[in-house]
């Protein structure tokens, strides 16, 4: 039987990534074009910016429930669900900013739903790996991809929209997706196609203020929205790679440049730590 880590387990990637090198998250890339002073305090500094919220909480829960059914084939060995799930909402009870309530509701219907789907086109052939290649001389990309089957890498996404586009891809998303595709590859992983695979919520039973009458409902469904990388995704990732190692590695030796080097006055003065 495969040995889980805990739920709330933070990876720390020291067995993967060697000691006092850089670790560019792939889920945090995107940050560093839209919010550079963001992406420095938390990636550069270590300073907590966001504390989690409802849909996060939601969101680690539904990728619990695909990573032990991916893993773990008999209803015995499934079983875990019962008791860890219950026990991570709870430990969430004294936050205000977590909705529990709603979070009971959504997570077994929306975990069936998934189930459903991967009952149908069949469960990923690796689940929760922690994966890392050196971009240059101490930066590594590293992070935890979240499932691959055959030839294609997935991502699991939770949304509360219930007109998903069955084609499109948010540009965050394909980054994120294409930086994991790219350390793959470089593992020989034979890497070809990314996939978002959406989960919405299970909105049902409502009724309507004005009327007294029901609402109609959406129950919870899977939508998959896969997309061939190019050769030019390729290229594009490996370059950005290189130009956030670059731009780290050239704030470390020069910190009086940090604040031009992230396009943030707010950073003038500031010294990188690692």
């Amino acid at each position: 039987m495969q040995k889980l880590k805990p739920l709330d387990y933070k990876e720390n990637y020291t067995d993967i990534v060697p000691e006092d090198s850089f670790r560019i998250s792939p889920s945090m890339i995107s940050k560093f074009s839209d919010k550079k002073w963001e992406w420095y305090q938390s990636q550069v500094l270590g300073n907590t910016i966001f504390e989690g919220s409802t849909s996060t909480v939601l969101g680690t829960i539904i990728h619990r429930i695909a990573e032990v059914c991916t893993k773990f084939k008999t209803n015995e060995e499934r079983e875990v669900l019962r008791t860890e799930i219950p026990n991570y909402i709870e430990s969430f009870s004294n936050n205000p900013e977590i909705d529990i309530a709603h979070i009971k509701e959504q997570y077994k219907p929306m975990g069936n739903a998934l189930l459903d789907y991967l009952n149908i086109w069949g469960y990923p052939d690796r689940s929760e790996e922690a994966i890392a290649y050196k971009v240059c001389d101490g930066v590594y990309a590293a992070g935890t991809a979240d499932a691959v089957i055959g030839n294609t890498l997935i991502d699991y996404k939770t949304t509360s929209n219930q007109s998903v586009s069955e084609y499109y891809m948010p540009q965050n998303y394909k980054v994120q997706l294409l930086a994991y595709a790219w350390i793959y590859r470089k593992l020989g992983v034979d890497i070809q196609n990314i996939r978002i695979i959406w989960i919405t919520n299970n909105i049902v039973g409502r009724v309507s203020e004005k009327t007294g009458k029901p609402l109609k409902d959406y129950p919870s469904k899977v939508i998959p929205v896969t997309q061939v990388i190019t050769n030019d995704d390729m290229e594009f990732i490996e370059s950005y790679l290189k130009l956030i190692a670059e731009t780290y590695l050239k704030a470390k030796e020069c910190p009086e440049l940090t604040y031009l080097l992230f396009s943030d006055y707010r950073l003038k003065g500031e010294v990188c730590h690692q």
